[in-house]
């Protein structure tokens, strides 16, 4: 390389920072040759490549560029994006753009090819415009046709030919195959876990533990997709032991007894003796007598025998066919001035095959006037709800006793009538004897529980909304307060939980929702003489007696084995259709277990005579009700701390986990029917059902009758009956014609039948409220009558106030106020014209019902 190269080289170098590229030599645009007038020959351009350096000729020589690349950050190797783009493009073109138009192409060019020969054949026809609009309605009712033929019976969206199907914008659901579904959502051990969790809270009504399981519930809704849920508070007398000995106690003057007012070891509140809805007294210290059960026989026992009973404490035992609230009323007639009520003895399990005899169960029941009107005693008849409400004092109400109460043990009852002394007074027919006045031994009775006249109780309401008809609804609930644990008595609660997770369920999985609401309520102050459910009631009456249809209660589900059902004629139809459904499963052996598979031999009465939160509903509003629950020969301690997961799990030589299974059992059956009553596009009453048990009542009333008013004539209710009997098979026969319909029609229904079904469910509950009488302002308990019952408006069904319990010997469930008249000897004119008024409108209520007309 030359030196002048060299200096060249060094020269330049100073500059190569500022300038990524620069030449080795001078640059060829600074070398002046002319340019060839013509192009050169192939031969000089071979000698031209062959020339390495220097000039040689008119070519100039080809000069070298050397590329700096300190000035780029990145590796000059790796290909500049744009050409990745590039390539992935070319790749993409070549090997599947180009293909896809290969294959394509020919099938363009055919489709022009039919599009030709289809516009030449639609010019044949006449005009292009009209006849394709013909062509594409043909082509769009053609679709629909067999998506409607074979899409409806191969999902849950389907028809099950009338009565099995529900309508809404062209929507079936299958009541069938939503039953059948049924079984795989029911958890017999969740169940269990939360009647664990339940009976390990005490949780008397209006308590802290109470508060708790209700926000558990509201939660429990939440949590399984309930959109509609309400916290309902309401307010209500309730009252609530005191744990000082000092201030309640029952002992005698002599000091030779002190009662024991307490169960187990006496650590919490709901160990220690209180009756609901009970009088406090100062002390008191008068002579005592026993009265057996405290009936009207037991007192004209005692006064055919000149015993006094006037002005002393009373013992009387539990039961008797009666309930305790009218055992107080008519010992506070009867001068009576305080009772003491004696808890019978039970038989607790502490083992599978083991059991031991107890007399130290301390039970406590409501002495709230029920029977004349459930709810607040405060309140009796008007809702309690908003707080600001007129309440009666204690001694105007009808509904308060006005002696005190308090129940003891048996083995200190036992103790009291001992010191009575043997063979004094009058023996009753349990070998006891009454005592009489040659003893001067009296009992000192202290009474001082927790009042609390304005005290907050809640109650749970969630709600699934109708697709169709949401303003009418099947209502399910449960009562939730217990006195103590209450684990039997919870049955009610997880039942309610397990049908709320089943039909949320169904919803999720089937994209379903009924043709009618349901309702799924948890109950507050059940043993505070119904006062949730009652209140709640009151509150929206004439709301409820449009919108309810069907009410369930869950209580008591299962304490025993025998299963009982209690339903109002309407709804006995279909539970025999449930049941004759079964062929194989539990319920099948349910069936043929309790029934020997026969239809015939199902047993379902009409016996509402429990103080449960069905009495509101069927005697404020006519609702018919519904029961199912399995029960044992013996009662068992409720309202009692024996009542625990222990006797759950051992009594009857029972396992829990068989408990757990009468549960489900309970769940499934009652899941089918509320279905069949939510689902059905017409609501599924019986009106032949109906019509023949009604002619049976009649006929049970005039035996009833009969040996004190055998003057009296029932002709005119036989011929309503036999009206009701007319257009009950007038309106089947309409339905009978709906059903073929719209089997025939695939499930389609014209929106007259629509209208017209929609009417007949109206008229159904029409039908009901014809039975309700106007609401009585309640009196004063010195002014009123036991006729005058603000929370008995049903003249159909229902209790009488002096309705025995436990007595089939009757149905005492129907005509209440005539049977009433009857036992209260009342003038024959009088009840001649109350059946011929109920007459009167037991007609008008059947010809009302065929009116189809808005």
């Amino acid at each position: 390389m030359s030196p002048t190269t060299n200096s060249n080289n060094r020269s330049s170098s100073s500059t190569r920072d500022n300038q990524p590229y620069h030449r080795i030599s001078n640059s060829i645009s600074s070398i002046q040759h002319p340019l060839p007038s013509s192009p050169p020959t192939y031969d000089e351009l071979v000698d031209s490549n062959t020339t390495t350096t220097g000039n040689t000729g008119n070519t100039p020589p080809i000069e070298q560029f050397e590329i700096d690349d300190s000035y780029f950050d990145y590796d000059t190797h790796q290909l500049h994006p744009q050409s990745r783009i590039l390539i992935i493009y070319n790749f993409i073109n070549n090997n599947i753009i180009n293909p896809i138009n290969k294959l394509i192409e020919p099938i363009y060019e055919g489709y022009k090819y039919f599009q030709l020969q289809y516009e030449k054949s639609i010019l044949k026809l006449g005009n292009p415009l009209v006849v394709k609009r013909l062509l594409y309605v043909t082509f769009i009712m053609t679709l629909i046709f067999f998506i409607s033929k074979y899409n409806t019976n191969d999902s849950i969206k389907g028809s099950s030919g009338g009565g099995g199907s529900s309508f809404n914008t062209g929507k079936l659901y299958n009541i069938n195959k939503l039953q059948d579904a049924i079984h795989n959502y029911i958890d017999p051990e969740l169940m269990k876990d939360n009647l664990q969790y339940f009976s390990s809270i005490s949780h008397i009504s209006g308590t802290k533990g109470d508060l708790t399981l209700a926000k558990y519930i509201e939660q429990s809704m939440k949590n399984n997709g309930i959109h509609n849920v309400e916290f309902n508070e309401l307010q209500s007398l309730i009252n609530y032991p005191s744990k000082n000995p000092d201030d309640t106690y029952i002992k005698l003057s002599d000091g030779s007894f002190t009662a024991k007012l307490y169960e187990s070891d006496g650590s919490k509140l709901e160990n220690f003796a209180f009756m609901p809805n009970s009088l406090n007294t100062e002390e008191i210290n008068l002579k005592y007598i026993y009265l057996n059960y405290g009936l009207h026989q037991d007192y004209k026992s005692l006064d055919s025998n000149n015993i006094n009973y006037r002005d002393k404490i009373a013992l009387i035992k539990y039961g008797g066919g009666i309930p305790e609230s009218n055992k107080v009323k008519l010992a506070q007639s009867k001068g009576i001035k305080a009772i003491i009520f004696i808890s019978p003895k039970f038989n607790i399990p502490f083992s599978y095959m083991e059991t031991i005899e107890h007399d130290d169960v301390i039970i406590r029941e409501n002495v709230g006037l029920t029977r004349i009107s459930p709810g607040d005693v405060l309140t009796p008849g008007w809702s309690s709800e908003d707080g600001y409400i007129t309440r009666l004092s204690w001694e105007k109400s009808q509904t308060t006793p006005k002696i005190p109460t308090i129940p003891i043990s048996n083995k200190d009852g036992q103790a009291l009538i001992k010191k009575l002394g043997n063979n004094k007074g009058f023996k009753f027919p349990d070998g006891t004897y009454s005592g009489n006045d040659e003893s001067d031994l009296t009992i000192q009775l202290k009474i001082t529980n927790t009042i609390r006249e304005l005290h907050p109780i809640w109650n749970v309401i969630g709600s699934i909304e109708g697709r169709e008809q949401n303003d009418k609804a099947v209502i399910i609930g449960a009562n939730r307060d217990s006195l103590c644990d209450g684990t039997i008595a919870n049955g009610g609660s997880i039942v309610l939980l397990e049908l709320i997770k089943i039909f949320t369920s169904l919803q999720r999985k089937f994209q379903w929702s009924p043709t009618r609401s349901i309702y799924f309520i948890s109950f507050d102050g059940g043993e505070y003489n119904l006062a949730g459910s009652s209140e709640w009631i009151e509150n929206r009456r004439e709301i409820l007696s449009k919108q309810g249809y069907l009410y369930i209660d869950l209580s008591d589900l299962v304490s025993g084995d025998k299963l009982q059902i209690n339903a109002h004629p309407f709804l006995q139809g279909v539970i025999k259709g449930e049941f004759s459904k079964f062929r194989s499963g539990e319920l099948y052996e349910l069936f043929h277990n309790s029934y020997h598979g026969d239809l015939k031999e199902l047993t379902i009465d009409n016996n509402f005579m429990e103080f449960k939160n069905y009495l509101p509903f069927i005697n404020l509003l006519n609702i018919p009700s519904l029961e199912i629950k399995f029960v044992g020969d013996e009662t068992y301690p409720k309202n009692s701390c024996f009542d625990d997961m222990s006797y759950f799990k051992y009594s009857h030589g029972d396992s829990s986990n068989s408990r757990m299974t009468k549960h489900a059992q309970i769940v499934e059956l009652l899941a089918r029917v509320i279905l069949k009553f939510a689902e059905d596009p017409l609501i599924p009453y019986s009106f032949e059902e109906l019509s023949n048990s009604l002619d049976h009542s009649i006929k049970d009333l005039q035996s009833y009758a009969q040996s004190s008013h055998s003057q009296l004539n029932f002709e005119p209710l036989f011929k309503a009956n036999s009206i009701l009997k007319d257009n009950g098979q007038k309106y089947e026969k309409w339905r009978f014609e709906w059903t073929r319909f719209i089997a025939n029609s695939n499930g389609a229904e014209p929106s007259l039948y629509a209208l017209t079904r929609w009417k007949w469910n109206e008229n159904m509950l029409v039908f009901n409220n014809k039975f309700l009488r106007p609401f009585i302002t309640p009196q004063s308990s010195h002014q009123g009558s036991e006729l005058v019952r603000p929370g008995y408006l049903n003249r159909l069904f229902g209790m009488g106030y002096g309705t025995p319990l436990n007595d089939k010997t009757h149905e005492w469930n129907t005509f209440p106020e005539i049977r009433e008249m009857i036992r209260m000897g009342a003038d024959g004119g009088k009840i001649q014209n109350e059946i011929n008024s109920l007459a009167n409108t037991f007609a008008e209520a059947a010809r009302e019902f065929l009116n189809l007309n808005s």
